[in-house]
């Protein structure tokens, strides 16, 4: 039923799949759906298919990527049982590992496999919670909403397309995924959605512990990145161009995009 599902995503036009909570599903299960996803599209996968998969090695990057004896592994395991289900090494490729030992220890994310198999970031949105230990960047990251300055969390994003850490071919091949979280800021101890369903302006009953969320504008076309209240690194005019300079592309002004930064 995966299979299928994922069949009818790309029949729409999708492109390929993230697949959150990966380590959950045993890696065997994983090359059964990649198979029959394979089988449904003609035999093999599309030129533009991606799938990566989120693996958190949380502590267990022996089990989980580096022994592939482990009987539980994402690494060459995973990878030697789709070459043995018939996937060739360019449909094997289309289907990623998300290092989440990136940035502090990168090779724990790839060990047995190819960083081109990776894909890699920053903070991601599991960091955002108070207390969270879902990966320890050290000093080579930082989570923008949790005490870091933008300055600083902006040299680590151009860092992420220029220099990232754990090359082993070339900043052209290896990670070719690399991804920019967008998010918002928490409203005092509220961690609600800023989407105005989260006000208690609209609550009706038990609301004496409500905690109110104001509603903020997702998008604003004039913004330049770094904002006050979603935070919107993406739009950042030297973020934009390390991606673009990674991507092989020149740099652009704010002029160019119509912007006043």
């Amino acid at each position: 039923r995966i299979a299928a599902y994922l069949t009818d995503l790309l029949g729409m036009g999708f492109s390929g799949v993230r697949i959150d909570a990966a380590k959950h599903m045993a890696p065997d299960d994983l090359v059964g759906i990649f198979t029959k996803l394979r089988r449904n599209m003609g035999g093999s996968l599309p030129d533009d298919f991606v799938a990566w998969l989120e693996v958190l090695l949380g502590g267990e990057k022996d089990l989980l990527m580096c022994d592939p004896d482990s009987g539980y592994n994402y690494g060459s395991y995973l990878e030697d049982g789709l070459a043995a289900a018939g996937f060739d090494q360019d449909d094997i490729n289309k289907i990623k590992i998300w290092n989440s030992g990136y940035p502090k220890e990168p090779d724990a994310g790839y060990c047995t496999i190819s960083p081109v198999r990776n894909a890699i970031q920053n903070d991601d949105a599991d960091q955002q919670t108070e207390g969270s230990t879902s990966r320890d960047m050290g000093d080579q990251g930082c989570v923008l909403i949790e005490n870091c300055e933008a300055d600083e969390h902006r040299e680590f994003e151009i860092k992420l397309f220029e220099e990232p850490n754990g090359i082993q071919t070339s900043n052209d091949v290896d990670y070719p995924i690399r991804l920019v979280l967008s998010s918002y800021y928490w409203q005092g101890n509220s961690k609600g959605l800023p989407d105005g369903l989260s006000d208690c302006a609209n609550c009706e009953v038990n609301c004496d512990s409500c905690q109110t969320t104001l509603k903020w504008e997702a998008y604003d076309k004039t913004s330049c990145g770094y904002d006050d209240e979603y935070t919107r690194p993406h739009r950042d005019l030297e973020v934009v161009n390390a991606m673009r300079g990674w991507m092989g592309l020149g740099d652009v002004t704010a002029a160019d995009l119509g912007l006043s930064c």
